[in-house]
């Protein structure tokens, strides 16, 4: 008898402790850091490495409406002395946060040395009115894995 009372009392000491290790920590909001700025109401902007913080800035969204479908625009700003190749991706969303019409494509464009370079974008449908504006280096599968091999 009693050592049912032992392997029960380990038995709900061990659940204890497990219970307690999937608690978080925080209940504040998460930091989403410099890389994402979401000031404006219907676009977020995102840097996809910490490399180009303090290099190249997404700014001033702004947003149209041309008959029944948005049309947004973007500004990027090379702020740095360097020439830089880099990727770009839109992604538009509804109102009540779902995706519209993802391609998931990557499209790549140059910045010169302090150069700032404006990009349009037209929703498919009326439904897309905010969108998701990325910026990172670009990423090669093929490159990154010869270089790997031939190290």
């Amino acid at each position: 008898m009693n050592s049912i009372k032992v392997v029960v009392l380990y038995v709900s000491l061990m659940f204890a402790v497990v219970l307690l290790g999937c608690t978080t920590t925080s209940n504040g909001p998460i930091d989403s850091g410099p890389f994402i700025d979401d000031s404006n109401p219907r676009a977020t902007l995102i840097l996809g490495s910490k490399k180009l913080l303090n290099k190249v800035k997404i700014m001033n969204p702004r947003f149209r409406v041309l008959g029944q479908l948005t049309q947004a625009e973007v500004t990027v700003q090379n702020l740095s002395e360097n020439r830089y190749t880099l990727e770009y991706k839109c992604d538009w969303y509804a109102s009540e946060g779902s995706l519209v019409n993802s391609l998931n494509v990557w499209n790549r464009f140059t910045l010169t040395p302090h150069q700032t370079q404006s990009f349009q974008f037209m929703g498919k449908t009326p439904e897309a009115v905010k969108i998701v504006f990325t910026v990172r280096f670009p990423d090669d599968v093929f490159i990154e894995n010869y270089k790997q091999r031939n190290k």
